[in-house]
């Protein structure tokens, strides 16, 4: 918690923002954003606290904005907090020229047009600072007026600032402005990243922005990271800066920890590689197993007739339930058995979305097949990537291979293995 903070469990501070205005008392803040990757600290988001003329003890910056709104000051509190932030960075920056420095762009500025830009340059000129060093957080929610975003936001980015777009994932946070912005910065919302490592459909969002974000050539900061089970998951997502309590508390210049931030960034990174190291172990020897399992099967299967098929891999499926699903295909990529599901499976997802294939069913265009077939790569046996299965709604990966009858007819058999099997020691 921020040494000396006020207002937050007693209701509303008691303050005159004319005062606070008049005699510039908020203090600069900063907190860490920091690269796991890289093992560094890349920069700081700029903050501020008002500093109360009774107690000295330091105002939330939402009670500060929250009278400058009652008040129509929004505009002039925003100027004083961006003015003392850049006046501290100053000198942080003599001493670590590389850092970027973000700072909150209220929507005021934003209502201000070519004249808002024009201050935002002349603040950062009046600092030494060059406009590439800033990041602008934008909320675009907070903004109606589309094209005049666009306009401020191309004006700022030809003056050098770099664009940020803050509260990524938030409930109002909207997907399509995203291309209208074209932001050199995301900023996932904590929202997503509370408690991502026991939540699945968080991670997923998360990885789809991170994609995103490869695309478009677009940097991602996740923000909200408040141990270090977080930070591993974001670790392992490749996700490119996080920031959060569990890093470093917004601090003063003067009582800004680095050396202590870097050495939670690294205790991150060495127990991420200890764990990655011994995840890939159970899965190196766990796919060893299931080869074992598909080897025993196709040469079980070889000494069949294809009618003969469905009756041992309702054998198979009793004997090894490691496996979620068994089928055949033929040379074509036609199903010619059922679709034989283990017995002990998880419970299936909604039959009306999910449900076993049966046979005649066309595998044709299933990679698991044609790689096999119709690519003259010359392999017997082939791996899929994870995917979203129609038959179960579990995710897994498909394990398939070649094998003859003792006819000399080529099948192709399929095990699909749920990724939890892959994943258990």
């Amino acid at each position: 918690m921020d040494k000396g903070l006020i207002g937050n469990k007693t209701g509303p501070v008691q303050f005159n923002l004319g005062e606070i205005l008049a005699e510039e008392r908020v203090e600069a803040h900063f907190q860490p954003l920091v690269s796991l990757k890289r093992q560094c600290i890349v920069g700081l988001e700029g903050l501020s606290r008002g500093v109360h003329s009774g107690s000295r003890g330091l105002i939330p910056p939402y009670e500060l904005f929250r009278q400058a709104a009652l008040q129509n000051l929004e505009a002039e509190l925003d100027q004083l907090c961006r003015k003392k932030i850049m006046d501290s960075f100053r000198s942080i920056h003599l001493r670590n020229p590389n850092y970027l420095l973000t700072l909150n762009l209220d929507a005021s500025v934003l209502e201000m047009g070519p004249a808002g830009t024009g201050q935002l340059l002349r603040e950062a000129a009046q600092m030494g600072l060059m406009p590439s060093l800033i990041a602008l957080e934008i909320v675009e929610s907070r903004v109606e007026d589309l094209q005049e975003l666009c306009r401020f936001v191309e004006t700022l980015r030809g003056y050098g600032f770099l664009i940020a777009l803050d509260d990524v994932g938030a409930g109002h946070s909207n997907l399509n402005r995203i291309p209208l912005i074209k932001p050199d910065i995301l900023k996932i919302d904590r929202y997503l990243v509370e408690n991502l490592q026991n939540d699945f459909y968080k991670r997923e969002i998360i990885k789809s922005l991170v994609s995103m974000g490869r695309k478009l050539g677009t940097v991602l900061i996740a923000e909200g990271v408040e141990n270090a089970e977080e930070a591993q998951v974001l670790l392992e997502m490749d996700v490119d800066m996080i920031q959060g309590f569990y890093f470093s508390r917004p601090q003063s210049m003067a009582d800004l920890d680095e050396p202590g931030t870097l050495g939670r960034v690294k205790g991150v990174v060495q127990d991420h590689k200890a764990r990655s190291l011994e995840n890939m172990g159970i899965k190196r020897r766990n796919m060893g197993w299931f080869h074992s399992i598909q080897l025993e099967i196709q040469e079980e299967l070889s000494n069949l007739s294809e009618r003969e098929f469905d009756g041992k891999l309702e054998e198979m499926a009793f004997r090894f339930p490691q496996v979620e699903c068994f089928y055949v295909l033929d040379e074509s990529g036609y199903q010619v058995t059922e679709s034989v599901m283990n017995p002990v499976r998880r419970e299936q997802r909604n039959p009306r979305l999910f449900r076993p294939s049966s046979k005649g069913a066309d595998h044709t265009a299933r990679d698991y097949c044609y790689y096999l077939t119709e690519t003259g790569m010359n392999k017997n046996s082939f791996l899929t990537e994870s995917y979203l299965s129609m038959t179960s709604g579990n995710n897994c990966v498909t394990l398939s291979s070649l094998f003859k009858t003792r006819e000399g007819n080529p099948f192709i058999l399929c095990l699909d293995i749920d990724n939890q099997a892959l994943r258990q020691s």
